[in-house]
This record gives structure tokens, C-alpha cells and sequence, in this order.
């Protein structure tokens, strides 16, 4: 006479299949087989198998339909969530898996101004925010543009650094802008720089001209956004300028 296993495979579903980061997860399960009661958890396994989170649902009762909400710290990506019922006596086990998606939050650009005034492009690959250096990667987005090209203010804030670095940014300033980000300007030409550490700006005023200071390959503009401050500490980086950059060439 056939008898039905100590523990089934397991009924199970994740709702919905694409989450926002930071949203929460809604699983739906039932556990089936002789077992009267099973131990539960939920593993989320990343795209390359490694455990990214576990939820411990503990002994729950079989053979009922039951609910589970999660709100999981996840990055975006492709993620298998992992039902795993174990029998209390561990003589059996059973697991189902699904997959759902973490979608990357959009990009909003913040209204200004362009900041290179006169003709420009983007270049190439080279150019784009992340691309590989020598010992490290590109932070910014680099505008090619004549040398001498006005270079302007986007937003207005407060300069909050001057300086000259032979071997990296050349003559470079840093704006504190009005919505409290940190936009980064490299390789002025020299003795184009008109303003001074701690003056205050308004959008479109000139900061100075491109120019090739420094460690560069010719006349460009490279600019970098830091949303949580430059090099500010507590996990600060830049973001890709790029969203911002041609928001504000479309006026």
C-alpha cells in the first residue's frame, strides 16, 4: 500500500517577482507529507549561489497554507528564494525554490546648469564613469571640450576646496551644492580658476576653464558627483554623473 512521504515537496510562492530595495517580500507556503509539524526557513541565494539572507519561520504546522512577510536587505540583482521544512525529527526534508528581482531604484537627476559652455562631447568608453585606470577606475565622466571653454557652476553652493595636484586632478575645485552634494571639477587650464575656497556661488557662475592639468590626455572637464560628501568617510563614493549631465544639456 503506498504511503505518502514523512515530509512533500513543499508548496511555495514569492510576491511580488520585482521588489524595490528595502520593500518587502510576501511568502506563501504549505508544507504537506505525514509529519504533523516541520521546521521552516527561507534562504535568498544571490545570482553566484552565496547565502545573501535567512528567515527562521521555526516549527509550523503542516498540511495549512501560511503567510510570512519580509522586508530584506538585499542590492539589486537577480535573487532564489529557497523553502527548506525539515521533519522536528529530521528524518526527512523537502525545499522548493523561486526567483524574484531586486530592481535598482531610478535615477532622478537634480535640476542645473550645464557646466561646460561650448561645444563638448563625451568621448569614448575611456570617458564613462567606471571605466578601468591604471591601478584604479574613473569616478566621473570626462566632457571633452576646446581648451579655454567656460566652466560653469551647476547649482549654487559654497566652494569648499581649491588646490593643484600635479599627478592626478591639476587645478580642481570642489562645490557644496544647495541640495547638499559634493560636485568635483578637474584639470582647469591654468590660472583659469576664479574662485576661492569658502566663496559662495550661484548656478551658472564660471569656476574656470577646461584645460589638461595634471595627469591628462588632453583639453576635458572630468566631473564627478559625491552625493553623501567628497571623500567624506562612512562608505561615501561618487555616483555616474552621467543622469545629471544630460538632464542639464536638455535644459
Amino acid at each position: 500500500m503506498y504511503a505518502p512521504p514523512l515530509l512533500a515537496t513543499p508548496a511555495f510562492s514569492v510576491t511580488p517577482a520585482s521588489i524595490a530595495p528595502g520593500a518587502t517580500l510576501t511568502l506563501r507556503y504549505k508544507i504537506a507529507g505525514r509529519t504533523a509539524r516541520a521546521r521552516v526557513r527561507v534562504d535568498l541565494l544571490a545570482s553566484d549561489g552565496t547565502r545573501a539572507a535567512t528567515l527562521r519561520l521555526g516549527v509550523r504546522r503542516t498540511g495549512r497554507t501560511l503567510t510570512a512577510r519580509w522586508k530584506p536587505s538585499l542590492e539589486p540583482g537577480t535573487y532564489t528564494a529557497r523553502l527548506r521544512a525539515f521533519a522536528t525529527d529530521r528524518r526527512a526534508r523537502a525545499s522548493r525554490s523561486q526567483k524574484f528581482e531586486v530592481s535598482a531604484p531610478p535615477v532622478v537627476a537634480a535640476p542645473g546648469v550645464f557646466p561646460v559652455q561650448g561645444q563638448y562631447s563625451f568621448g569614448g568608453e575611456g570617458a564613462r564613469y567606471g571605466a578601468t585606470r591604471p591601478g584604479h577606475w574613473h569616478q566621473g565622466q570626462d566632457i571633452i571640450a576646446a581648451a579655454g571653454t567656460p566652466v560653469v557652476a551647476p547649482r549654487a553652493g559654497v566652494i569648499t576646496w581649491r588646490a593643484y595636484q600635479a599627478d592626478g586632478a591639476g587645478h580642481y575645485v570642489v562645490l557644496r551644492t544647495d541640495d547638499g552634494r559634493d560636485l568635483v571639477f578637474m584639470h582647469f587650464q591654468d590660472g583659469s580658476v576664479a574662485v576661492a575656497k569658502n566663496q559662495a556661488v550661484v548656478a551658472g557662475q564660471r569656476l574656470g576653464r577646461v584645460g589638461s592639468t595634471g595627469r591628462s590626455d588632453g583639453p576635458h572637464l572630468h566631473f564627478e558627483i559625491w552625493p553623501d560628501g567628497w571623500y567624506a568617510g562612512n562608505g561615501s563614493t561618487p555616483i555616474d554623473p552621467l543622469a545629471d549631465l544630460l538632464a542639464w544639456a536638455a535644459g
